[in-house]
């Protein structure tokens, strides 16, 4: 049976730039839907029920923002990820006026074919994410303490974000410090936000590791190509995607019997970790082998290493004690990431020397060929 593409509405009034966007969907194997105005967008929202929206602010017959506050009001609608595209003056009024009427994220004009792929695949693949989290069975007091916690997190997050927004599409901006202070208040908005999102997903795998009914679904799912969303993840990594010159992959694709959404969180924050540890010019090798029924992954990377404080940490994780300092982000990522496999029956295992480097196997089961 072939697989059936995902849809992706483009609502702009501008004829050639929707042909574009049009042809760079297609190319890259999603069904595209065309409308020039808000009032059309609407329409055909409610008649195609599409997995995405990119969509233009001014615009006659609707603009933008009408059409998410549309949207959001419909109950069927509302969930749709929606990701505005702005032009480079837009002001931070703009920006928060978008975000506070529930926009997932903004394009600003003119963006790269990379940047626009690399927008859907992570939108996309986050509402795989947050529909498994909110289709599992949880009592409804821990449903809006979660909500709570996401609302306020993610408002700190489009406060930096915007700011920095506007910094950098500023034309009086003259000094080279104003511009890296901005990109400074990026990245930190953008490490804001992947906390945020490991704290609802860790919240999630609580959940799950309880509920024996949930963990069979999950075991059900495959994904046909590993390696094509390992790809996609060094691509959409922030860190990983700024050093792209440095990852050497040498793997044998296989059907993984799991989804791709955990499949790519689990090779996001290894990959974030490799990356992190091993500074910019460090190269990071990832490999793989495969035995019956099982794909062994291993990344590897030359940085400096952990000091044996870290190491005690990571032990401690395994054996779930409670270390004698701090936890940190990563020990979060790393957390997430132990919790994903061993819900699908997988291992994994850190080997690490100081001033030397840190490998990371992990082993995921395939898809029984029977």
């Amino acid at each position: 049976m072939q697989e059936q593409k995902q849809k992706i509405l483009v609502v702009d009034d501008e004829h050639d730039l929707r042909n574009v966007i049009n042809d760079i969907l297609l190319d890259s194997g999603y069904e595209p839907f065309l409308a020039e105005n808000g009032s059309q967008g609407l329409l055909l929202a409610k008649s195609v029920l599409p997995d995405l929206i990119l969509c233009d602010i001014q615009m006659p017959s609707m603009n933008g923002y009408e059409l998410l506050n549309a949207l959001k009001i419909d109950p069927e609608l509302g969930k749709i990820p929606f990701v505005f595209m702005t032009g480079v003056n837009v002001g931070q009024y703009d920006l928060r006026k978008g975000m506070d009427l529930g926009a997932d994220d903004y394009l600003t004009k003119p963006f790269s074919t990379e940047d626009l792929i690399n927008a859907i695949e992570t939108r996309l693949r986050k509402k795989m994410l947050w529909q498994k989290f909110f289709d599992s069975s949880m009592e409804k007091t821990h449903t809006g303490f979660i909500l709570l916690l996401s609302n306020e997190l993610q408002l700190l997050v489009m406060d930096i974000l915007e700011h920095a927004q506007s910094l950098l599409a500023a034309k009086n901006v003259s000094t080279d410090t104003a511009r890296k202070t901005a990109q400074m208040i990026t990245l930190s908005g953008k490490r804001l936000s992947h906390l945020h999102e490991n704290i609802l997903f860790y919240a999630m795998l609580q959940l799950w590791v309880k509920d024996q009914e949930k963990i069979e679904s999950l075991r059900r799912e495959t994904t046909p190509s590993y390696l094509t969303v390992l790809n996609s993840i060094i691509r959409e990594n922030g860190r990983a995607n700024r050093r792209k010159d440095s990852f050497t992959v040498t793997c044998t694709d296989a059907a993984l019997q799991m989804s791709p959404a955990d499949f790519g969180k689990i090779v996001d924050e290894l990959i974030d970790n490799a990356c992190k540890f091993s500074g910019p010019g460090g190269e990071v090798i990832i490999s793989s082998e495969q035995t019956p029924g099982k794909v062994c992954l291993t990344i590897r990377d030359q940085g400096r290493g952990m000091t044996n404080q870290e190491i005690d940490m990571i032990k401690s994780l395994f054996q779930n004690d409670e270390p004698s300092y701090p936890v940190q982000q990563s020990r979060l990522g790393l957390t997430i990431v132990k919790t994903i496999i061993e819900l699908y029956s997988g291992t994994l295992t850190i080997e690490s020397v100081e001033n030397t480097g840190t490998t990371v196997k992990v082993s995921l089961p395939t898809v029984s060929t029977i």
